[in-house]
């Protein structure tokens, strides 16, 4: 049922709506990992014991809240919508696997070692871009 002034169904809006947690969770996620690796790649000036514990755990807390928020998303979703999921995770396995084909030979010659961290928030960032791209393109 549409309400007053709204193009979209009650359900639409809910789905909309759990698409756009689950990005934003994502992108809280990556942040916090990113952060998180460039604190640490410092070993100088690295926090250690407990605050360090915890640093090293707060990338734990936007993921939980994200895989919660994918889960609901999919149960919820109709087909269009997990298409949408779909290209959204195509696109970002399509970028890292792209990144990380570039980045192979310059590392072997004159390129730093790119590490795993670097990869992961490549493939998050990139996800959800292309799960808002695809999104987008749908409206």
């Amino acid at each position: 049922m549409r309400t007053t002034g709204s193009p979209f169904t009650a359900r639409e809006r809910r789905l909309r709506r759990n698409g756009w947690i689950f990005n934003a969770w994502l992108f809280a996620f990556a942040a916090t990992f990113l952060i998180g690796g460039r604190v640490f790649r410092y070993a100088d000036s690295a926090p250690e014991g407990p605050p360090a514990i915890a640093l090293s755990l707060l990338p734990l807390l936007p993921s939980a809240f994200a895989f919660h928020a994918f889960l609901r998303f999919v149960r919820e979703a109709d087909e269009m919508i997990r298409a949408v999921l779909v290209e959204g995770l195509m696109f970002g396995f399509a970028t890292v696997m792209v990144f990380w084909g570039a980045i192979q030979l310059p590392e072997h010659v004159w390129l730093p070692k790119v590490s795993a961290d670097l990869l992961m928030g490549v493939l998050l960032v990139a996800t959800g871009f292309g799960g808002i791209l695809a999104q987008w393109r749908r409206k």
